[in-house]
């Protein structure tokens, strides 16, 4: 009779430790979640969708009114897809856990390294990502997602391009200008500025005889002075500067510019300026 009474005690006692696990690194759960990862790499989206509830919301990146159904999840992942030759999460940077909170609600969470080679440039990226996912009943209800991706909207590449040609202009490095050039490069002037008659200059040659050539037969010095350079998405760069001269009539100005850039590949394919051009008429007559 003791026997029994002991062995249900400890039966008892097993039961509430089990019960009253609070945080795990094995659970069904986290298998569950392997599978998720699994199919994502895998873009097999059928079993993907089998591990969520039909009334699932997906808050990745997003606040939450911004949450995706399933079905929006899936069109969104098979779209990212589709710019991406590979990829896959890294099998040694992969970390899970489980935990309970105090409102008795499961949470998976994952941590990872998201590898994916770009189909545009043929650049391989590592993005550390994290997912907190909420279980009802072995589906998942609710997950958010967090990694940053601005690396796919700003290329700091960019940024060293135009640095680069900016010093070659200072160092009367032509050549080096025109280098950095793509050949169909589009060079508009702003509007109202006298070189802008020849807008759009198509081409390196095109941009030196009608803009370089013209600015340094017209003027004693044509320098460019606090340049900032400012990364934007789709691989442009915005420099903000400031124009010092003196024209050939003695006259000097100094005046506030802007210049757009925009590349592909580590080249220069459009040019837009923008420069206060009564400045340069009151001083050049044009």
């Amino acid at each position: 009779m003791q026997k029994l009474i002991l062995l249900a005690l400890t039966v008892v006692l097993f039961t509430a430790c089990n019960q009253n696990v609070r945080y795990t690194q094995q659970s069904p759960e986290i298998d569950t979640y392997k599978k998720v990862i699994k199919a994502y790499q895998n873009l097999d989206w059928d079993a993907f969708a089998t591990h969520y509830a039909d009334t699932a919301k997906i808050f990745n990146n997003a606040t939450k009114d911004k949450g995706l159904t399933l079905t929006e999840l899936i069109a969104s992942n098979q779209q990212d897809a589709s710019l991406f030759s590979t990829w896959n999460y890294v099998d040694s940077e992969s970390d899970y856990e489980m935990v309970v909170t105090d409102k008795g609600e499961t949470w998976v969470n994952f941590w990872g390294l998201w590898q994916g080679k770009l189909k545009a440039d043929g650049k391989t990226y590592d993005i550390p990502a994290h997912m907190t996912i909420q279980f009802v009943g072995g589906k998942i209800v609710k997950e958010y997602g967090y990694w940053d991706i601005s690396r796919f909207f700003y290329n700091p590449e960019n940024s060293v391009v135009i640095d680069q040609l900016y010093k070659a202009f200072a160092a009367g490095d032509v050549p080096a200008v025109l280098a950095a050039m793509d050949p169909g490069i589009v060079w508009n002037e702003a509007e109202s500025n006298f070189y802008a008659d020849g807008n759009p200059y198509i081409g390196p040659e095109a941009v030196l005889n009608g803009v370089f050539g013209r600015v340094l037969a017209e003027h004693e010095y044509f320098n460019l002075q606090d340049i900032e350079l400012h990364d934007m998405t789709n691989n442009k760069v915005l420099a903000t500067l400031r124009y010092d001269a003196k024209h050939n009539n003695g006259k000097t100005f100094n005046a506030q510019v802007a210049h757009l850039w925009t590349l592909n590949n580590g080249k220069i394919t459009a040019f837009q300026q923008y420069v206060d051009t009564k400045k340069l008429y009151d001083v050049t007559g044009k």
